[in-house]
């Protein structure tokens, strides 16, 4: 039913009475829907109009961080900045949507870069080769500076980093046949000027 909501306002702003004509169920049963959406930051009002004693409001989907992608959009200079803020709307949007599922997309991605017996200087080699960031390590964590996700993101109260937890676990996961917890502590979402992840063998 949710996906079916988010598929018709992609199209168009409607209202509870639009979207139940259109699916053939009760008000009530929308109602509901739109409000776990809403939640989630799904979707948004987007207008009301008074209508006698009876306001209608409109839904529609919620873009995620619509300034900051507008932002984003303006700073293009050249096809290298293009592609950098290409990955960071993707990447807004689909932490915005769901950041566990943006974090088992990294999880794959660093499982299919690990192997046999690697070891978390591997991985930092290998962020800065493809020039992710500048990195170093110790033990139990990694910390990289001038990240190409998030540097110069402004501070939200949360990392942005998701997908990098994501890629760390899984590259270690394959390297050592154990299952590791990465939190993101420090991160420019949280107002710090480097990423670092705690890690922790579960």
């Amino acid at each position: 039913m949710r996906e079916e909501i988010l598929k018709l306002l992609s199209e168009k702003e409607m209202t509870v009475t639009d979207l139940a004509k259109a699916l053939n169920v009760s008000k009530a049963t929308i109602s509901h829907h739109l409000e776990r959406l809403k939640a989630e930051g799904l979707v948004r009002v987007a207008r009301e109009e008074r209508v006698k004693n009876f306001v209608r409001r409109y839904y529609t989907l919620s873009v995620p961080q619509i300034d900051l992608i507008i932002k984003l959009v303006k700073s293009l200079n050249d096809r290298n900045e293009f592609l950098r803020n290409y990955v960071r709307i993707l990447g807004l949007s689909l932490l915005k949507v769901s950041p566990y599922l943006f974090k088992k997309a990294g999880f794959e991605l660093g499982y299919a870069l690990s192997f046999k017996n690697a070891e978390l200087e591997d991985l930092a080699e290998i962020w800065s080769k493809l020039k992710l960031g500048e990195t170093s390590c110790s033990r139990d964590s990694l910390t990289v500076e001038d990240c190409y996700f998030c540097s110069g993101l402004p501070k939200v109260g949360r990392p942005y980093c998701r997908f990098d937890e994501g890629v760390i676990a899984g590259f270690l996961k394959r390297a050592k046949g154990e299952n590791y917890k990465v939190e993101e502590v420090k991160c420019w979402g949280l107002g710090d000027e480097i990423c670092e992840f705690k890690i922790k063998r579960i």
